[in-house]
């Protein structure tokens, strides 16, 4: 199944949801975070993924199809934030 899209009218939106709320998205995830210690690499990917997993079915509690698309949704946008962190740090650290 195709993760879940926002089309081209959605974006603007969506952008300035995110932007309004970045600061208090990295506070929680900071948080989020700080939870984690002292687990180990193995028990730190369960708990994100349990998180991910228990946050997609509450979401859409009566589609498997829906949850899978969402869940990939995930991946893809973490892959685009670990590109693009990927990409400053480069910029940041010339060789």
């Amino acid at each position: 199944m195709k993760p879940l899209r926002a089309t081209e009218a959605e974006q603007p939106e969506i952008f300035a949801t995110i932007r309004r709320e970045l600061p208090a998205i990295h506070r929680a995830s900071q948080k989020m975070i700080k939870q984690l210690r002292g687990l180990s690499d193995i028990g730190q990917k369960k708990a994100i993924a349990e998180m991910m997993t228990v946050w997609v079915m509450a979401v859409y509690p009566e589609s498997l199809d829906l949850q899978l698309s969402l869940a990939e949704a995930i991946r893809d946008q973490a892959e685009i934030d670990l590109r693009e962190a990927y990409r400053v740090k480069g910029q940041q650290n010339p060789h």
